[in-house]
Formats: structure tokens, C-alpha cells, sequence
């Protein structure tokens, strides 16, 4: 049997995979013990995940001097939405910190094997290495920087014969999905349960696509099975576009709720979609739940744990 370790896990990645852990569904990886070491464990204990058989660790990564051994770790200590101020120095900084700290420990353990959670907004600044001044004040920047730093250090790690992958992780849906951020699936989601109209606030062409936590569960533990000395990288997401109206009127057709939209105002089209041609290729992967579905077993499973 199979032990692994996830870091971070108080966002929706980590709560989708404790949540998976706890229902079963990693039973057929053979993957019996889970342990979560994360700075905010409060955040984990307050929701209703039936935690029987995890064990919980509160640390900082950045500070640890060692972690218990396994054969996976999931690495997702990373914030996936940067402070809103004027500097992103701080989280520069301790995101840095974070990775090279736990390059440091895992270095020495040998047979485990390593995922790192990237984004695919890396795409959208390819060449952002530098520390620069517009790295420091603009957001998007900023994120993508840390991504490209710590993917960096994870892939320098085949010095040590470590075996490692990467997940750039594109958008999802679940029953953890942040519902009050800049999000729009998660702002349709929070109309639908709190009985208010569907609120599309973007005033452009927006292009996303959407895969199920439990389907994104699955992937990002293949991957980690299949982690080389010469680390490989990976899109994660659906393949099945949608524009961010047709996606409210979705919603509207499934619960009756009312639409609000804004009037487009600009021509340009926000396009954020994976490849994922080649995961699906190399690893046998498929996608078990389409949008409709996905939809419709958030809201079930966030009404289980409301009520």
C-alpha cells in the first residue's frame, strides 16, 4: 500500500484531494495513508471531510526541517490568488523560500516520487524569469513568476535522482471551488446556492473549460505515478470550451435562475484553455464527467455538506 503527502492542501485542489482520500476514491491507486502538512489546518478541520485516517500536520514549508517519508508528494503550497496590494514582494519571497526548503528535504529521499502543481498561466509570460520591477507590482506577473522559480527547482532535482512531474493545472469545478472570488464559475455556482440571479460581470469574450475535482484527482495521481529523473510536464483540464454566457445560461437551464449580463464593451477575446492531447496519449487518460455533470454534482455535493 501507498503512502503520500500533500503540501498545502487549505485550497480547492488540497480539499478535493482530502475530500477523494476520504470518500474512497484513491483506494484503487492503493493509496492508503494520506498526510497533509499545510500553515492553515483550521481551514481543513472546519469543513465537514470526515478526516478519519488522515493525518494532519501543521507546518510552514519554508521552515520544516524535514517530512515524514512516502512514495508520492504532491507539492500545492502556493496561494493560487496573490494578496490584493500593491506589492507582491512578500509572497515572492516566501514562495521562494517554500520551494527551496523542500528541494532541500527531498533531495535525500530517494524513492519518492514528486508532483509539482503548476498553472497554465505560465503560458502567457513564457520568458518571465527576471525579477523585475513590473514583476513586483502586477499580479499576473508575479504568479507566474513564482511558477516558472519553482518549476525551475523541481526539475533541477534530477541532480539528486529525484523523480519528478509537473501539472499545469488550467480551471476546475468542484464542491471546494473558491464561490465568492474572481472566478466566474464560482460566483454561478454561489448564485445557484444562495437562490440569485446567474451575474456575468465580464465585458468580453471569455473562453474557458472545466474539469471535475474527482476527474483532476485522478490525473494529478497519475502523473505522480509517472514521475522521471527527467521530469515531464503536464496540461490538466477539460478539453471542451465554453463561453463564459453560454456557461450562465447553462446554469439557468439546469436551476431556473435568472441571468444578469453585462453588455459586452470590447472586442478582445480572454482565451485559457489546456493541451491536453499528450496527457491523455502518454498516460491513458480520460475525462469521466462532462460539464452538465460536473454542474450538477457540485451543487448536490455542496448542498450534503450545508445541510
Amino acid at each position: 500500500m501507498k503512502k503520500i503527502i500533500f503540501i498545502g492542501g487549505s485550497g480547492f485542489i488540497g480539499k478535493s484531494f482530502i475530500d477523494a482520500f476520504s470518500r474512497g476514491l484513491l483506494k484503487k491507486f492503493k493509496i492508503k495513508k494520506l498526510v497533509v502538512i499545510s500553515r492553515n489546518i483550521q481551514e481543513i478541520k472546519k469543513t465537514k471531510i470526515n478526516l478519519k485516517n488522515i493525518r494532519l500536520i501543521k507546518g510552514d514549508i519554508s521552515k520544516l526541517k524535514k517530512i515524514p517519508k512516502s512514495d508520492y508528494v504532491i507539492y500545492g503550497a502556493e496561494y493560487a490568488d496573490l494578496k490584493n496590494k500593491k506589492n507582491y514582494l512578500e509572497e515572492i519571497y516566501q514562495s521562494k523560500k517554500s520551494i527551496d526548503n523542500f528541494c532541500n528535504i527531498i533531495k535525500s529521499q530517494k524513492k519518492t516520487k514528486v508532483l509539482y502543481l503548476s498553472s497554465g498561466a505560465v503560458y502567457r509570460f513564457k520568458k518571465l524569469h527576471n525579477l523585475t520591477r513590473d514583476v513586483f507590482i502586477d499580479k499576473k506577473k508575479a504568479y507566474v513568476f513564482i511558477k516558472n522559480y519553482s518549476e525551475k527547482k523541481i526539475i533541477e532535482l534530477k541532480k539528486y535522482e529525484i523523480k519528478t512531474s509537473i501539472a499545469r493545472c488550467f480551471t476546475f469545478i468542484g464542491a471546494w471551488i473558491p464561490r465568492k472570488s474572481k472566478y466566474a464559475i464560482g460566483n454561478f455556482v454561489d448564485n445557484v446556492v444562495l437562490n440569485q440571479s446567474i451575474k456575468v460581470k465580464s465585458t468580453l469574450k471569455v473562453i474557458r473549460s472545466y474539469m471535475y475535482a474527482d476527474d483532476m484527482v485522478k490525473w494529478l495521481i497519475t502523473i505522480c505515478k509517472h514521475s522521471k529523473i527527467n521530469t515531464k510536464v503536464y496540461d490538466v483540464g477539460s478539453d471542451k470550451p465554453i463561453e463564459i454566457r453560454s456557461l450562465a445560461n447553462l446554469f439557468s437551464k439546469l436551476f431556473k435562475n435568472k441571468i444578469k449580463f453585462k453588455k459586452k464593451t470590447s472586442s478582445k477575446v480572454d482565451k485559457y484553455l489546456p493541451n491536453i492531447k499528450d496527457t491523455k496519449k502518454n498516460l491513458g487518460l480520460s475525462i469521466n464527467y462532462n460539464l452538465k455533470e460536473s454542474i450538477i454534482k457540485t451543487i448536490n455535493r455542496i448542498y450534503e455538506q450545508t445541510y
